[in-house]
């Protein structure tokens, strides 16, 4: 396995420095963590074992990497987004320059264990263990929509005391194909040719809007033909009490 190099405490004692434990986070173990744009990777037959963790109190992902001594958190904060596939596979996308926190056997470190593979990372394509069933990431998937629509209730509780401009807002789109879906986070000005293109270009997809349609506060799926439509999509969206967002179905 291969050594990615040492690094040195931000904290000359570890017992004020060791990360607190999180019983409530879900585990997923990999095989391969590509990065996106630049190509780089960490991968299990190379690099030693490593997983991913989502943790629910503390509202952040984890690599854990290098046999598992070292980990990589990431505030939930920092995703802009996230796939994944009845293939298995998940995707992240980070914002840019994200804000991320390096530890080694538990004690908080200044240096990168990956060596500088996450700089200017935009994306994380993870790849699980082949023993890793599909209800993982669907795991994955009902913890970040807990989170967002946590998000999304603090948000309009806020914006209906202050009465901000709906511009100011950001909101949280689902979307569903045959064998992919995830989620998206965009400004809620957004129009209908607008947050196309940006799960187009974000994930790599070729839609068809003619198909286009989204699942409104009682279950039921209508048709989005055009501009008129979308609004109509967003504006329930702001009244539902059980979804964090918009859902939109590409079927």
């Amino acid at each position: 396995m291969s050594d990615r190099g040492s690094y040195s405490s931000t904290s000359a004692s570890p017992s004020t420095n060791n990360k607190e434990k999180s019983k409530d986070y879900h585990r997923m173990d990999c095989k391969k963590i590509q990065i996106l744009p630049t190509n780089g990777s960490l991968d299990y037959y190379t690099d030693g074992r490593m997983a991913v963790r989502f943790h629910e109190s503390t509202q952040e992902m984890s690599l854990w990497l290098n046999d598992l001594k070292d980990e990589i958190f990431i505030p939930f904060d920092q995703l802009k987004g996230f796939r994944i596939a009845e293939y298995k596979e998940l995707e992240v996308s980070l914002v840019l320059n994200f804000h991320r926190r390096y530890y080694q056997n538990d004690v908080e470190v200044k240096g990168d264990p990956t060596n500088g593979l996450l700089e200017k990372a935009t994306s994380l394509i993870i790849t699980p263990r082949n023993n890793v069933p599909i209800e993982s990431l669907t795991t994955i998937e009902d913890i970040i929509d807990k989170y967002r629509f946590g998000i999304f209730l603090a948000t309009y509780k806020i914006s209906s005391i202050r009465r901000d401009p709906v511009n100011s807002i950001e909101i949280y789109v689902k979307f569903f194909m045959y064998v992919e879906r995830g989620g998206v986070v965009v400004p809620e000005d957004i129009s209908l040719d607008g947050i196309i293109q940006t799960i187009s270009k974000k994930f790599k997809f070729y839609l068809n809007s003619d198909r286009l349609s989204y699942k409104n506060g009682v279950d039921v799926i209508i048709a989005i033909r055009d501009e008129e439509d979308w609004s109509v999509a967003k504006w329930e969206s702001r009244y539902s009490n059980t979804k964090p967002g918009v859902e939109l179905y590409f079927i």
